[in-house]
């Protein structure tokens, strides 16, 4: 298993510290030290990789932070965020590369799209439709598993090899990403989930 990347040692207790007072309930923490892997680390060893002032900019949008706060000219989550918490008001732009508070802003916000998933058979499967939901938006979550439930032999509650199939999202590359976004998104679910989990499992939880 890979090491984890230095900056993840520096951070991954910021983490844990936010997750004990903001999602206690979280069974597997591991998976949002997953989560900073992939939207910050090209490769382990990368300069941007678990680095608080990682940005994206594209013609599309901007991202910033260790979980790519994104704005484009059809939302900003960076004032989203903000309403998740009254500790978060405060949040100044000029600030924005404030780990602890973009640790804040991630957990928070999947675990307002992890309280709003229902009907998932597992916990992995609610795990996955709140990471979907993450990058995707939840909207284009729900759109999938109502595809899904039209579709016979797939089953809307599980996501690995049923709603992961089922998307009306783009599948043509696009332009700036190298991929489509149907494929943006289901790389992200498969990659936090299976491939980068691992080494931020620590004892007592389990790595199924």
């Amino acid at each position: 298993m890979d090491a984890l990347p230095p900056n993840a040692l520096l951070y991954l207790p910021v983490l844990r510290a936010e997750v004990a007072q903001f999602w206690p309930g979280l069974a597997t923490p591991s998976v949002l030290g997953a989560q900073v892997e992939q939207e910050t680390c090209v490769s382990l060893k990368s300069r941007g990789c678990w680095n608080p002032h990682t940005e994206l900019k594209t013609d599309r949008e901007y991202g910033f932070g260790l979980g790519q706060i994104t704005i484009t000219s059809r939302f900003n989550v960076f004032n989203e965020v903000k309403a998740l918490d009254p500790s978060l008001r405060a949040w100044a732009w000029a600030d924005r590369y404030n780990p602890q508070l973009q640790l804040r802003a991630l957990l928070l916000k999947d675990k307002q799209t992890y309280d709003y998933v229902t009907g998932a058979r597992t916990p992995i499967d609610r795990l996955a439709f709140t990471f979907a939901g993450y990058n995707g938006g939840m909207g284009g979550v729900s759109s999938d598993r109502r595809l899904c439930q039209a579709t016979p032999g797939c089953d809307s509650g599980v996501w690995f090899n049923n709603v992961e199939r089922t998307s009306l999202k783009a599948k043509s590359v696009a332009s700036g990403y190298g991929q489509s976004f149907f494929q943006i998104n289901r790389g992200y679910v498969v990659n936090i989930l299976r491939t980068r989990r691992g080494k931020y499992v620590t004892p007592p939880e389990v790595y199924p």
